[in-house]
């Protein structure tokens, strides 16, 4: 192999590297804050109204209350956030300052957030689960 071609090749996958870093390509999605949480929810459930959010510390999860008295569970999957929709509350444990929401999808898996312990326990006992781990 000529070297040319050699220098060539590896300026083009340095090209292409830094233009999918530029792109943004790569990076694991965040969740910023309430009001970016509750933008999510609305954009995932039709009609959703938010009273509320809570956004997990490291911004991987979040959790949305609706007027109607449904929910919008956010999470990261990838490159994206998914997001899961219940029609009422779902079952919830609070462990400290960590709220576990379970989902009862495998793909999905549970949903952990740290909230700190103020915030996990009004957030579990709006939930209606005002267990802690330690009790169960």
């Amino acid at each position: 192999m000529n070297l040319t071609v050699l220098i060539g090749s590896l300026a083009a996958v340095f090209a292409l590297a830094a233009i999918a870093w530029l792109l943004g390509m790569g990076r694991t999605p965040r969740i910023a804050d309430t009001a970016q949480a509750e933008r999510l929810a609305r954009d995932a459930h039709s009609g959703f109204v938010p009273e509320g959010a809570a956004v997990s510390r490291d911004g991987k999860a979040a959790l949305v209350a609706g007027r109607d008295g449904d929910f919008v569970l956010l999470r990261e999957h990838g490159a994206n956030i998914a997001a899961r929709v219940f029609r009422r509350a779902p079952d919830a444990r609070r462990d400290d300052g960590v709220l576990t929401v379970a989902t009862g999808e495998k793909l999905f898996g549970d949903l952990r957030l740290d909230l700190g312990e103020a915030d996990a326990a009004r957030w579990s006992e709006r939930l209606g689960s005002n267990r802690s781990e330690a009790a169960l």
